[in-house]
């Protein structure tokens, strides 16, 4: 050995050291000694990968449209997103092939353009728009249908559509091409979130899809919208990009409260495009307000910009009331000295659960907007002790959905409910129908026109408990104005709901029964429906996948012959909603300038 590697004095003294150390680990106890050391591992056994190092999955996709530039990565919980697409609530059946696969590291990370893009970005966005709503609702929400699963087709046909259909449990997105370009409905979380949307209504309150009625009809294509503005809100790269866009002024023109705007663009370049009725290319941020029934048409010369009773139209209504009541709570936080990004949350998850506890507290059969504005207030009272009472009070009032001294009025009535309890437990329908007849009805003093059936009881996990029941009426449709459809008969539905707090306390009841006033619009509304041809005697295999699919079907009474003064059956509205891409419009920034210019319905508007 050379000098040069030869240890100095230190390093032996080091070396002494570790052998002395190691001579008396070996005489000392081994067990007291590792118990004061970390934990390590002496097994070869295989060891499952810890939960939380694996509860996340990567995925693709577009934030609200591909408006936006390129797609970014998001992450699920792998207990909805694993080894395929598919989790205990949604799946995905692609008519075009076999559905998208992880990657090695579990991730989906496909690019646009892809079949498999499509699939993960609408089931990722079918997912989270139903989880959304389930947090809210603080329940597993039940879809209309007999199975735990809505099934995705992304890729169902060529049409101009998107559509939610009950009887076959699924959500169907096309794909189509104008001016070369090829466009995926499936790739917009507007479009995917509306449509999952129409599947959340309909498990809560699925009479609303057979109602003919305006109320019913448009408030589904508004929930629609609603779940979609709620959705961007969800995504923090949006909500930040909101706020730097807005300068945290909700009402200024945005991304957020439109709806599908990267087919504006798309669109408004084909200058033969067949017109259709406004659905999707929505506006929350509008200034509309009610106007009496008998003075809206169903094709306004200007649909931009009127009010009509097309249901996809009319529901701008409160849609914007909706919006505004977000912007309010936004507002009112920020004047608590609350930073902007965060009162932005804040405010979404208030009007969210809002909306949710509305329609738990709601009509379930016929209602007009008005009965949702009540409903509107009564979750205030239950979530919030009314702290957002002045707020919605003044939307409803602007919008003339409900006058200051109606929305006093309804909420005087809440304080005026009698002491009723609900018992421990209600487990059938007799024990639910005995309760309504034994103590509700008394109490409240009711005298339904017809025998109210029980229709759910559930608690959800906060433990606020809900009941609803529900009557049908059949009306004849008679007048030359029915066309070849005079005589049939349509049914009409009335509804109790009832609401307890934890204590089991009654803290709602809501009877809305079938006012003359609903026969009246909804004859209107299927008059309507037949001049436009929407109404059919039969239905082809494949007419509910087209671009403008019938909207009610008769079916024959089996072994009735036709009336005297017409023919015989039942017009029953088909069990699908069917959202068809519309006419060219002109782009987002032309239609706000002239949103905000035009007086709405008459109504003096002030400039921004």
């Amino acid at each position: 050995m050379t000098d040069e590697t030869q240890p100095t004095s230190e390093q032996s003294a080091a070396v002494h050291q570790r052998l002395r150390r190691l001579q008396e680990m070996s005489r000392s106890d081994i067990p007291s000694m590792m118990a004061h050391r970390s934990m390590s591992s002496f097994t070869l056994h295989e060891e499952p990968l810890p939960q939380e190092a694996y509860a996340r999955a990567l995925v693709l996709v577009y934030p609200q449209d591909p408006f936006v530039g390129e797609p970014e990565v998001r992450s699920m919980s792998t207990t909805d997103i694993g080894s395929s697409l598919m989790n205990s609530r949604v799946r995905v059946e692609d008519s075009r092939g076999e559905a998208a696969i992880p990657d090695a590291d579990g991730n989906y990370l496909y690019w646009p353009g892809t079949p498999e893009f499509d699939q993960v970005n609408s089931f990722y966005y079918a997912t989270g728009t139903l989880r959304m709503f389930e947090r809210y609702a603080r329940r597993a929400l039940p879809w209309s249908f007999p199975s735990p699963r809505i099934t995705i087709d992304p890729h169902v046909g060529d049409q101009a559509n998107a559509f939610y259909h009950e009887q076959d449990g699924m959500l169907g997105f096309h794909t189509f091409k104008r001016n070369g370009k090829t466009i995926s409905t499936a790739q917009s979380a507007d479009i995917v979130s509306h449509e999952t949307a129409h599947a959340v209504l309909d498990g809560l309150r699925d009479l609303y899809n057979e109602s003919f009625g305006l109320g019913p009809t448009a408030f589904h294509e508004s929930f629609g919208d609603m779940a979609a503005t709620l959705i961007a809100l969800h995504d923090d790269s949006l909500v930040r990009r909101f706020l730097d866009w807005t300068g945290g002024d909700m009402r200024m023109d945005n991304f957020v409260s439109s709806v599908a705007e990267q087919l504006t663009t798309a669109l408004m370049e084909d200058e033969d495009y067949v017109r259709g009725h406004t659905i999707y290319l929505r506006n929350a941020l509008n200034t509309f307000r009610r106007i009496p029934f008998d003075e809206l048409v169903y094709d306004p010369k200007e649909p931009e910009f009127e009010l009509g009773r097309q249901s996809h139209n009319y529901s701008r209504l409160f849609t914007g009331a909706f919006y505004d009541i977000l912007a309010g709570m936004y507002e009112q936080f920020e004047e608590e000295n609350v930073p902007p990004h965060v009162a932005i949350y804040r405010a979404r998850d208030v009007a969210g659960r809002l909306l949710m506890t509305a329609i738990e507290l709601g009509p379930v059969g016929e209602f007009e907007f008005d009965d949702m504005a009540r409903a509107f207030l009564s979750a205030d009272q239950l979530l919030y002790a009314g702290r957002h009472e002045a707020v919605m009070v003044s939307v409803f009032d602007q919008r003339a959905l409900l006058s200051r001294e109606q929305a006093a009025a309804h909420l005087a009535s809440l304080k005026e409910l009698p002491e009723v309890y609900l018992p421990k437990t209600i487990n059938s329908a007799l024990a639910s129908a005995l309760f309504m007849e034994q103590e509700i009805i008394p109490a409240l003093n009711l005298q339904p026109a017809e025998e109210l059936i029980p229709l759910g009881a559930y608690r959800n996990a906060a433990g606020y408990a809900f009941l609803t029941y529900f009557s049908s009426r059949r009306v004849p449709l008679q007048g030359d104005h029915f066309r070849q459809f005079n005589g049939v008969d349509i049914d009409v539905f009335s509804g109790l709901t009832l609401a307890f707090d934890p204590e089991n306390r009654l803290r709602s009841a809501v009877y809305r029964p079938v006012l003359e006033e609903d026969i009246r619009q909804i004859k209107v509304m299927v008059a309507d429906l037949i001049a436009h041809g929407l109404i059919v005697d039969s239905l082809q295999p494949n007419s509910v996948y087209l671009r403008r699919p019938p909207h009610g079907v008769v079916v024959p009474d089996p072994g009735v012959q036709s009336k005297p003064n017409g023919r015989s059956g039942r017009l029953m509205k088909l069990p699908l909603v069917v959202d068809v891409i519309p006419e060219r419009l002109t782009g987002f920034l032309e239609y706000m300038r002239r949103m905000w210019r035009r007086p709405p319905n008459g109504t003096k508007v002030a400039q921004p």
